[in-house]
């Protein structure tokens, strides 16, 4: 299912998160000068304000062979929801956000 649409910008990305009726503007910036491996790529915060942090994502590649965003957004309640940042096949450019 789709959750959202996104484009690439000079910090990272910025698009909407779509659940439950529920938009949100957000913006995943690049994380400068990660500390080890497993240290995110990306902090993801909503596109107004960037003192708020909604979780983390990472630069992955698939099993095909085709690069993606591993999402952890932090919900209220804390609870963890996961999500993909896939390039749309067909219009280069655009990245839509997955869930399974």
């Amino acid at each position: 299912m789709i959750r959202g649409t996104f484009t690439t910008t000079d910090r990272g990305y910025t698009g909407e998160i779509r659940s439950f009726g529920v938009r949100e503007q957000v913006e995943l910036r690049r994380v400068e000068g990660k500390d080890n491996d497993k240290a995110p790529d990306f902090r993801i915060h909503p596109a107004d304000d960037d003192r708020i942090d909604y979780g983390a994502a990472w630069a992955k590649i698939s099993k095909e062979n085709r690069p993606y965003v591993s999402f952890k957004l932090t919900l209220l309640g804390g609870t963890p929801v996961y999500l993909r940042l896939f390039e749309n096949e067909t219009t280069p450019g655009i990245y839509e956000l997955v869930s399974d």
